[in-house]
This record gives structure tokens, sequence and C-alpha cells, in this order.
């Protein structure tokens, strides 16, 4: 992450690529993120995570719509878990991709290749999409801010009062809380929207 932030714009585009890659092979982005918080800040940490989180995403999903459509369905259509993942999105479409996104737990790269062979739209998946990555990509690269600042008053490279201190701890631990309480309604929901009938 030291070296992506020292080269510049060429950095950036390193991140997003490495970014969309782990989420095509089904790998979390969430230490990038944290990383992305710490060396950039909250604010373009989040835009950076947002756009290579949707990124990834639309990779996925044209994979599964138009690439390797049959071998997905092949693969993934005899897990159960999968089929109720697609049921759920068939059913209520894109107010679930926007919920998806909100969980740090739930697994994003198969909703997008659940997503691909479903007949949601391709803009409203996008869009969906990168609005519902916003408020996790804002929460761990705050908390990856934080962390980076920690780290930085515990080295002595720039030193804080205790106040200053329990101030980032107790931030850190409210996002956190929060996160956690966004995957259970998350998960929740697709709980509900798999017994519903399709619209």
């Amino acid at each position: 992450m030291e070296w992506i932030r020292d080269h510049g714009a060429i950095g950036c585009a390193w991140f997003v690529v490495l970014y969309v890659v782990l989420g095509a092979v089904f790998l979390p982005g969430s230490i990038l993120t944290l990383g992305a918080g710490a060396v950039y800040g909250w604010g373009l940490g989040t835009v950076l995570v947002a756009v290579a989180s949707t990124l990834g995403a639309a990779l996925n999903f044209f994979t599964s719509r138009y690439v390797a459509r049959g071998w997905i369905e092949r693969r993934l259509e005899s897990r159960p878990r999968f089929r109720s993942l697609a049921h759920a999105i068939a059913s209520r479409g894109w107010p679930l991709i926007l919920l998806s996104r909100f969980s740090p737990i739930f697994p994003h790269s198969i909703v997008s290749y659940a997503a691909g062979l479903t007949r949601i739209r391709v803009g409203t998946f996008l869009l969906a999409s990168f609005v519902g990555f916003i408020p996790l990509s804002l929460a761990y690269s705050y908390a990856g801010a934080i962390l980076g600042k920690f780290a930085l008053a515990r080295s002595g490279a720039d030193a804080q009062d205790p106040f200053t201190t329990a101030i980032w701890v107790a931030s850190l631990v409210f996002t956190l809380l929060v996160t956690a309480l966004g995957a259970r309604l998350v998960a929740h929901a697709f709980r509900n929207a798999d017994s519903a009938p399709p619209l």
C-alpha cells in the first residue's frame, strides 16, 4: 500500500486492478480497503474502493452473463445456497443487490455471478452495486484511517494525547458494530426474499 501511495495515479490504477482480480477469484478485499484508508485517508480511500469494487462486480457479472454462463450454471446451480441466492435476486432485483453490498461477510463475488444469470439490467446492477458499496467502503476506509493514525502514534511518528487515542478506538469499535449490524440485516432480508414469490 505504501508503494501504491508513492506512485500517484499509477499506484491508484494498480490498486484498482489488484482489487478487481481479488474479487474475480473470490478473495476478500477487506485488507486492501483498510490499507486504502490507512495510506489515502477515508475520503480518497472510499472513492477508490467503491470504484474498484464496482468494476470487480462488473467483471464477474459480464463473465457470468456473456462469457461462461453455461459453465457457471453447471458449477454453481447444484449448490443449494447459490440457488437460493439466485432466486432471491430474481425475485427482488436491484434492492437486494443494493443490500448485499452493505455486508462485509456477504459473498459479493457470488452475488455478482448470480446476478449475471438473472434478467436484471446491466445499468441497474452497476448502479445498485456502486451505491451499495459506498457505505461499506466508507466504514472500512475510515477504520483503516484510524488504524493508520493509531500505528503512527504508537511508533512516535505522530504522537497523540490519550484522549485523542480513546476517540480513535471508540470510533473504530462503533464502525465495526454498525458494520456487524448491517451484515445481520442483510442476511435477514435475503432469507425473507428467498421465501417470497417472484414479483
